[in-house]
């Protein structure tokens, strides 16, 4: 029959008790701290975390990281008005088509699960994959954007223009293959016109 911990402990010092408690129960107290720190940094992850007003994901290899910091940082400062809650996000997802290793297969996912959300309000995709895209008729107009008027060859609908012409992606180190495109399920045309009234300048 299994004693009270009480009874145990009763003719125990109170160094002996702390022994005794942490060689019995040390796992159960580590695991408490863990719980406790892991919901303390959720807490406030997510008390930081900023509301982003436009999300521009790129899609592809080769792509300057530190370019894709600087970007976003110029967009943030340019498109932002409340800096301390809102911000732009631009992401980076690997993609090869020939390769189509693990990380290629795991961002051609997320874009699409993010396409399908109407996550993703501007991408910079591989022509390949532009026209793939195009094709399904998931992607809107240009034309649609006065502030996109200034990068476009003509006035027939467009739908994407190489990302190698616009000077503010020109740290991204992108080369004439990448096309700058809008998904059709975005929701946020408003801002996406902001960003290419800004870009065309």
């Amino acid at each position: 029959m299994k004693q009270n911990i009480k009874a145990i402990l009763a003719p125990m010092s109170p160094k002996e008790r702390i022994a005794y408690i942490w060689d019995y129960y040390k796992f159960h107290i580590i695991g408490t701290i863990v719980a406790i720190i892991l919901l303390l940094s959720l807490i406030s992850s997510i008390g930081e975390k900023k509301e982003v007003v436009l999300n521009m994901t790129i899609i592809g290899q080769g792509v300057n990281p530190e370019g894709v910091v600087q970007l976003q940082e110029q967009l943030t400062n340019k498109l932002v008005q409340d800096k301390d809650d809102e911000e732009v996000s631009v992401q980076h997802l690997t993609y090869n088509k020939t390769s189509m290793d693990e990380a290629s297969r795991a961002g051609i996912q997320k874009m699409s699960a993010e396409i399908s959300l109407g996550a993703i309000d501007v991408m910079i995709v591989e022509k390949e994959l532009f026209e793939e895209i195009s094709s399904q008729n998931a992607l809107l107009a240009l034309n649609e954007f006065k502030g996109a008027n200034k990068l476009l060859p003509s006035d027939e609908k467009v739908y994407g223009i190489s990302a190698s012409d616009i000077e503010l992606l020109a740290p991204l180190a992108l080369d004439e293959n990448e096309m700058l495109c809008v998904p059709s399920t975005t929701k946020n045309l408003q801002k996406i016109n902001e960003f290419f009234t800004f870009i065309s300048k």
